[in-house]
């Protein structure tokens, strides 16, 4: 099967070896979710960013059943007003890989509001790259009645390439999954 134009220039991303990787833990999944823990890593692996960040709200015991992050252990991490230069600052023009960069982008967006903050428009600011969108493809498993591949999650790609899950639901555990996932992708014919 032929790859499409998205996975094409997807994989031309990560060849070209100058992109980020983000992930972040949250509050939860609800649209007043927020960042609770956020990574950003170097396309070679180097941490860039891997912080805790004190949500406005607080973290639910359902979110924290899950990442393991608990409010005592943000109650003296920056808040979201003081972490988002930084954030801006490695993203600004850069090629950006995201394992579902669309709930990402969207928690980004609700931890400004929850700061109250000016919206930044990460898809203007950054190219953000869906590694989940690519990796669907990749696996394969078409979905009939949504017309697109099915997600997966990013433990099952990581498992599909053979690659250790280690520190998943952390940050920087699954940057660096991300990471193995899409430099795998373009190394296997």
């Amino acid at each position: 099967m032929t790859e499409s134009t998205f996975l094409s220039e997807f994989k031309q991303i990560i060849r070209r070896d100058n992109f980020v990787v983000l992930d972040t833990e949250t509050t939860g999944l609800e649209s007043n979710a927020e960042v609770c823990q956020i990574a950003i890593l170097e396309s070679d692996g180097t941490v860039l960013l891997d912080t805790l960040v004190k949500p406005v709200n607080g973290i639910p015991a359902d979110a924290e059943a899950i990442h393991h992050i608990s409010n005592q252990m943000v109650a003296s991490a920056p808040r979201w007003a003081d972490v988002h230069p930084m954030v801006y600052d490695l993203l600004k023009g850069r090629d950006c890989i995201i394992y579902n960069a669309v709930y990402d982008r969207r928690i980004l967006h609700q931890s400004a509001e929850a700061a109250g903050l000016p919206k930044t428009n990460w898809k203007q600011e950054a190219n953000i790259a869906c590694a989940m969108l690519a990796f669907a493809e990749v696996y394969g498993d078409w979905n009939s009645y949504r017309g697109n591949y099915k997600w997966q999650p990013l433990s099952t790609a990581a498992r599909y390439y053979r690659l250790p899950v280690i520190d998943a639901h952390s940050a920087l555990g699954d940057c660096r999954m991300t990471l193995g996932v899409v430099k795998a992708m373009v190394a296997v014919k």
